[in-house]
């Protein structure tokens, strides 16, 4: 085998997303706290403690968890500890990037939109950058089986083992004894979910019977052709206006100029080739996401949040369209 000298967790994708999950809605709800109490100091006299100290506080905590502990749940409290903290250390930007320490900094949104971006594209890169080795199949294997020394294993954490090994050739002395340990291990029946799985489960379910109905894929498709329509009519406004607009201003304009031509090649393509189409769809919406919304982000406002939201919730119907087409050609 191969000798990588990161192993990636390939059950670490629920580690992120809590993480991202924990970072923005802690930054909503500083923001929407100090909005409400009138931005109060904590400190006295002349000391005031920045909420940046406690977003390094709970960072540090989070290292800490993952330093001492070896089980999966003190690394899954430390994904939310961690998003929490960075979460509180990056509302403060605009007091870093700044001489005057001006939290209240115009373009400090935008830029904690765009670290959120990077970072997200860099979550996504993490399990891609290279084919998953043979050791690595192995080592997620034992972790899991580690597991069953702390907790029930079930038989759905077998299966998953087992796939693992496959990939694993079946000589190595470690694959060997894995599968010894696996086949002296009692499964359990899959456990019955928590009141809180329980509930992210129908809301999953909820989400994908939403998002991968017709009609929605319906409404997307005429929101997208709206959007069109939209552009059209902002350039020739600005075409006979010519108002004065600021650096954000031209940015969003120009980002949604170029997502709406991707727009119409898509439109254009569509009978030809759905597949091509949902891909010029899926490259406009991206632009969407990182330009368009990262200018909107230069004088926030709560609309703003909401279109990512939208744009978000797009994407993964495009995603799906297309990956069905795909599947349907290769039938």
């Amino acid at each position: 085998m191969n000798k990588p000298f990161l192993i990636r967790d390939l059950e670490a994708n629920t580690y992120r997303e809590n993480f991202f999950v924990a970072a923005i809605v802690t930054i909503f709800i500083i923001r929407i706290f100090l909005q409400l109490t009138d931005y109060p100091q904590l400190g006295l006299g002349d000391l005031h403690i920045a909420h940046i100290l406690w977003g390094g506080l709970f960072m540090l905590t989070a290292i800490i968890i993952l330093l001492s502990f070896l089980n999966k749940s003190a690394a899954s409290i430390a994904a939310v500890l961690g998003g929490i903290g960075f979460g509180t250390f990056i509302d403060e930007l605009g007091k870093v990037i700044t001489k005057e320490n001006d939290y209240f900094f115009q373009p400090t949104i935008a830029y904690i939109y765009i670290t959120f971006v990077l970072l997200y594209l860099i979550s996504r890169l993490i399990p891609r950058y290279r084919p998953i080795s043979q050791k690595e199949y192995l080592v997620n294997a034992i972790e899991l089986v580690k597991e069953s020394a702390i907790n029930d294993f079930d038989q759905e954490e077998e299966k998953r083992a087992r796939d693992y090994l496959k990939n694993c050739p079946p000589n190595d002395p470690h694959v060997k004894a894995v599968k010894t340990l696996l086949a002296n291990i009692d499964a359990l029946p899959v456990a019955k979910p928590n009141a809180l799985v329980l509930m992210r489960m129908l809301l999953s379910k909820w989400y994908h019977d939403v998002a991968y109905s017709d009609l929605i894929f319906k409404v997307v498709i005429i929101v997208l052709g709206f959007q069109i329509i939209r552009t059209i009519a902002q350039t020739i406004s600005i075409l006979r206006i010519r108002p004065e607009l600021s650096f954000g201003e031209w940015g969003q304009f120009s980002a949604s100029l170029l997502a709406a031509c991707f727009l119409l090649m898509g439109f254009l393509t569509f009978r030809l080739s759905r597949v091509g189409a949902y891909r010029f769809f899926r490259v406009a919406v991206l632009i969407s996401l990182f330009l368009t919304d990262f200018f909107a982000f230069m004088d926030p406002s709560w609309f703003d949040i909401v279109s990512i939201i939208g744009n978000v919730f797009i994407l993964q119907v495009i995603n799906y369209a297309q990956t069905e087409e795909k599947r349907k050609k290769k039938r």
